[in-house]
Order: structure tokens, then C-alpha cells, then sequence
């Protein structure tokens, strides 16, 4: 009888352990980015390997998975790696004390090195903007300006040199502070409004805001910062910031 009572006192105890053991929580885990050249690249979570993400050349990056982890877990390991090579690219240690259900990591690879993303500190009395372009074809400069439907414009930054970060305050203006309005960036030859920075094309020198979330409605203290390259019929403008 006692060890009856025994073996069910046992079972009970480890039923209770078995119920701490099963609690979890999760994080969403968001990578964007871009990858040029032909790398395919793989994400993991501790041991979970999630699946590969392939990418054509020139190829945007956009990565989302829910990661789920027992409520005890303190920590948790990122990794990418380049399929191609076997090269470990990215790792990131992830503190999972904290209240944030999402993280988000901006990622560039290019042609089998990863870029330091170089974003600027928040200035309350102002937005702060950078870019880099990769564009092999010129090291000429290039300026970007914003135009709204009723042809105002406003520049956005001026002699920004293709493969270095460049930085530049914007304050917005009368005209772009529609928060439903999509404007257009356009990218020409420093000095120039009309000589197109990118194949001489007006097209290939163009996007659109929609998916850029420039600062709007008057806002203050945003860091922007973007990954802009022509790809093969289009220019991609990429924002490398959580949103």
C-alpha cells in the first residue's frame, strides 16, 4: 500500500515538472535585408534550423518566423549562414527577458560578405536618414530629391556616393506630411534634376515611398535608413528599420 501511495506521489511530481517543462513562449523573429549575388542563405534558432530562404541575384530580403522556446530559456542564438560556402555570416545573441514579441534584424549580404549597417543616433530635433548604394557601375554622386503629386519637391539628400553610408537630416514639409500620400524618390547626377543616376533611365531612378515609411505629419526623432540598388527591370529602395 505505501509503495502504492509512493509511485503515485512520484507520478504526480513528475506530472507537474512535465507541465513546467511544456510552457512557452514565442518571439517573432524578422529579417530584411537584401543579396546580391547568388548566396542562399539559412536561419537558425538555437538547434532550429528553419528553411532555407533562396534568393536570385540581386534579390530582397524579407525573412518571418515565430520561434517558440520554453518559459525558462534566458537566451537564444541567430545564426545565417551562406549555404554555398558553409560560412557561419551573421550571429546574434538574443536576451529573451525582455516584454518585445518581435525582433527585427536588418541583413545586406553582398557578393559573400555581409554589410555593417551604420545607422545614425535619434536626434529628437530632427529625422535622420542614411543611405547606401550599391551601384558598381559609377562612383559619381548622386543627389535624391521627393516629389508629391502637385510637382513640389523637397530634397532628401545631396552628394551621396555609391558604397558608403551617407547621412542627412530631414525635417518634413508643407506638401509631404500626408500620412495616406505615397511621393516618389528620385536619384540623379549630383548638380542635375533631370540626369538620372541609375542605366540613364528616369524608371530605373524612381520609387515610390509607400513601403519606405518616411517621417510624416510633422513627426521628429526617426532614424530611416535604407539599402538602395537598380535591379534588373526596377529600383529597389529598401528600408532596413523596424517599423
Amino acid at each position: 500500500m505505501k509503495k502504492l501511495m509512493l509511485l503515485a506521489i512520484v507520478t504526480a511530481g513528475l506530472a507537474s515538472c512535465n507541465k513546467e517543462e511544456i510552457k512557452t513562449k514565442a518571439v517573432n523573429i524578422q529579417i530584411r535585408g537584401y543579396n546580391i549575388g547568388n548566396s542562399e542563405l539559412e536561419v537558425s534558432m538555437d538547434a532550429v534550423v528553419y528553411d532555407k530562404f533562396k534568393t536570385a541575384p540581386d534579390k530582397i530580403l524579407n525573412f518571418g518566423k515565430v520561434y517558440t522556446y520554453p518559459a525558462s530559456q534566458e537566451q537564444a542564438l541567430l545564426k545565417i549562414k551562406d549555404v554555398i560556402s558553409g560560412k557561419e555570416v551573421y550571429q546574434n545573441q538574443l536576451s529573451l527577458n525582455t516584454p518585445d514579441l518581435e525582433r527585427f534584424f536588418p541583413f545586406v549580404f553582398i557578393n559573400g560578405s555581409p554589410l555593417e549597417i551604420k545607422a545614425p543616433a535619434a536626434d529628437p530635433s530632427t529625422n535622420k536618414m542614411a543611405f547606401y548604394i550599391y551601384y558598381p557601375q559609377s562612383n559619381d554622386a548622386i543627389d535624391i530629391f521627393m516629389k508629391n503629386k502637385a510637382g513640389q519637391t523637397v530634397y532628401i539628400a545631396k552628394n551621396v556616393k555609391p558604397a558608403t553610408w551617407a547621412y542627412a537630416d530631414y525635417d518634413t514639409t508643407e506638401g509631404f506630411k500626408d500620412g495616406g500620400e505615397d511621393y516618389n524618390w528620385y536619384f540623379v547626377k549630383t548638380g542635375t534634376t533631370d540626369q538620372w543616376a541609375f542605366n540613364d533611365s528616369e524608371g530605373m531612378s524612381r520609387s515610390g515611398t509607400s513601403l519606405l515609411y518616411i517621417p510624416k505629419k510633422g513627426e521628429k526623432g526617426r532614424v530611416r535608413t535604407y539599402f538602395v540598388t537598380p535591379a534588373s527591370n526596377q529600383l529597389d529602395a529598401i528600408s532596413l528599420f523596424k517599423i
